[in-house]
């Protein structure tokens, strides 16, 4: 079975559940050892996405049929893949679904499991798709668009119910691929031409003037990414590094690094500055040199392994400008990411909450009278976004709440001064980006 996709997807499934792994990580682990077509490579990838897209839309499915039985998680994975295909895979007959699904259970397991397997999902055709509860109550949504009740209720109470339900809805789509152009070595239009003709589908960002954005294809295998003529960077975290309002001369701090997508963006700004680099995982710093080093920025950007929280103790000198990417709950990366919604709980976000105050607080005294301090996360709950905002201001008065800098075209995403971005506004990542200045 290891070059079986199906079992493979299984496989990929059982260890994110299981292990709360990530899944694109996993996929790419199976991917490097199996010997797959690339339409195979592509239906394992797709099966895996889709069943933690729709998890416990396919588990309200499954429930009628194995209630009472005590399952494996890859007992489980399996009947949800096979499902999975029956309800969203038009171009699969349900009998190879059916049949393969099977197999697997045998040669996984025993002939027990294969006739548990074929009497659930016969079952399963015979019945049909279980009608969705109607109405728009918490548990109703909840099913409906396989996102937990608690970040349900959140939505809703953050946003309302009518954009609360524009935001389930786009989660579970597939993303699109960004990319992030520099700019000091090609245009986004001449990039565009030079990608286009290897036959990827380019279009510019709606948010970024140096995005693009891309359907599908492996444009990492290109000899313009190895020439550093672009990075893979999500859209949203493109608004970042504007939001510093860096000066060529600038020195900046970057806490939270790793992989540097932010980092080597703020570097593009920069020819007489420098920018340190931070983080907490060591060969996560070799990441961020790597990165710099492809896109030509190696002399400007310094990397140094260190706890954001411990930086005052580290650095003597004063900085221009200071980026607090902080670590948060990522729920404004479901889309790419679809486990974390079932890997979060509500008092994560207060525990990153807490996190996130302790970065600001331990920077607050490095950065110059008159600099700029950014904060921000790829998440979309206030508890980590505003609500921090709040309580770092109220900590220190010596620092004041400015605009973020941003597009023109970004304007109504823009209240009280902060960015927000929901992943329904241009189907990107949801994000948030604050602005300090400090007074004194």
């Amino acid at each position: 079975m290891n070059n079986n996709l199906r079992a493979l997807a299984v496989e990929a499934l059982t260890r994110v559940l299981k292990n709360k792994a990530y899944s694109n990580i996993e996929i790419n682990n199976i991917l490097k050892k199996a010997d797959l077509s690339d339409a195979d490579s592509r239906l394992m990838t797709n099966i895996v996405y889709g069943v933690l897209q729709h998890k416990l839309t396919l588990e309200y499915q499954l429930q009628p049929y194995i209630t009472g039985k005590n399952l494996d998680y890859w007992v489980k994975s399996l009947l949800m893949s096979a499902i999975y295909q029956m309800q969203y895979l038009d171009k699969i007959p349900d009998h190879a679904v059916l049949n393969e699904s099977v197999e697997i259970a045998k040669f996984n397991g025993n002939q027990g499991l294969g006739n548990l397997v074929t009497a659930v999902l016969r079952n399963y055709q015979r019945h049909g798709v279980r009608p969705m509860p109607k109405g728009d109550s918490v548990k109703a949504l909840s099913i409906k668009f396989s996102t937990p009740e608690w970040l349900v209720d959140m939505l809703i109470k953050q946003q309302g119910l009518k954009k609360a339900k524009t935001v389930l809805e786009t989660i579970n789509q597939p993303s699109h691929i960004s990319i992030r152009v520099n700019t000091n070595k090609i245009t986004p239009d001449e990039l565009t031409d030079k990608l286009s003709e290897q036959g990827f589908e380019m279009k510019p960002s709606l948010i970024s003037p140096v995005g693009l954005t891309c359907h599908s294809g492996n444009l990492v295998d290109t000899e313009e990414f190895r020439e550093g003529l672009f990075t893979i960077q999500d859209e949203s975290s493109m608004l970042v590094a504007p939001a510093l309002d860096i000066q060529p001369d600038s020195t900046v701090l970057d806490t939270c690094a790793a992989p540097g997508g932010k980092t080597t963006h703020i570097a593009s700004y920069l020819t007489t500055g420098s920018v340190m680099a931070l983080d907490i995982h060591k060969p996560k710093t070799k990441l961020i040199r790597e990165n710099g080093q492809r896109l030509g920025y190696g002399d400007i950007i310094q990397t140094r392994a260190l706890d954001a929280r411990k930086a005052k103790d580290e650095f003597d000198s004063e900085f221009d400008r200071i980026l607090v990417d902080a670590p948060c709950s990522g729920l404004g990366l479901i889309r790419r990411k679809p486990e974390l919604k079932y890997f979060r709980e509500p008092e994560d976000l207060l525990n990153l909450q807490r996190i996130q105050l302790q970065i600001l607080d331990s920077i607050t005294g490095l950065l110059k009278v008159g600099g700029q301090l950014v904060f921000s996360t790829c998440t979309f709950d206030a508890e980590e976004n505003e609500d921090v905002v709040m309580k770092f201001l109220d900590a220190h008065e010596n620092y004041e709440l400015v605009p973020v800098k941003h597009e023109e075209s970004l304007d109504k995403n823009v209240n009280d001064g902060v960015l927000k971005l929901l992943p329904s506004d241009y189907f990107t990542d949801g994000f948030f980006v604050a602005a300090f200045k400090r007074k004194n």
